[in-house]
């Protein structure tokens, strides 16, 4: 019989990636407090945060394949989470206007007793979208998404161009979660 592949996660976004790519998957994620160790560099913080979120569901199914994540916006030395208003998600906006900012994305991916995690970053460089920025907040489309705004959807028209893995941005490193599943003889 073939390990399941368990999504540890809610995010509505990793669950069409897997399902884009033909993935069969089921999705069970535990609610845990996001906070991020500060005593960690950068990228620590974040594979310690995707380890985290697996853990406690690959405890629940030792035997199968569990696959959690965690991405952030990080701009000018500083991570940049979800909005928590409309005046936070324009504060946002303008500041990442004209700029160029990383997302990074933290992969934790059991196998049995078996973890392995990697990072991902995508550089996003952003147009002027000073002029674009209260269509966008209206829409409603930035809510609960870091950095405030969603590249699979309309806010594709803010980037000028990006450097790296578009699934990335939208949460989950596609191409680099395949090969792992493929190395591991899983698909």
């Amino acid at each position: 019989m073939k390990n399941r592949i368990i999504l540890a996660s809610t995010s509505p976004r990793r669950r069409e990636l897997l399902e884009r790519e033909g993935i069969d998957f089921i999705i069970d994620a535990s609610s845990i407090e996001e906070t991020l160790d500060e005593t960690l560099s950068l990228e620590d913080k974040l594979q310690r945060l995707a380890i985290d979120k697996v853990t406690p569901i690959h405890q629940k199914h030792p035997f199968d394949i569990v696959i959690a994540a965690d991405t952030i916006v990080y701009f000018q030395g500083q991570i940049i989470g979800k909005a928590k208003d409309e005046n936070e998600a324009r504060m946002i906006l303008s500041s990442l206007s004209c700029h160029k900012h990383e997302v990074y994305t933290a992969v934790a991916i059991y196998f049995q007793d078996e973890l392995i995690t990697f990072i991902d970053c995508t550089k996003v460089f952003f147009k002027d979208i000073s002029n674009m920025i209260d269509n966008y907040i209206v829409s409603g489309e930035w809510k609960g998404k870091a950095g405030a705004y969603g590249i699979q959807g309309t806010a594709d028209c803010f980037v000028d161009y990006i450097e790296g893995d578009i699934d990335n941005v939208i949460g989950l490193p596609l191409k680099k979660v395949v090969q792992v599943l493929k190395n591991k003889n899983c698909l």
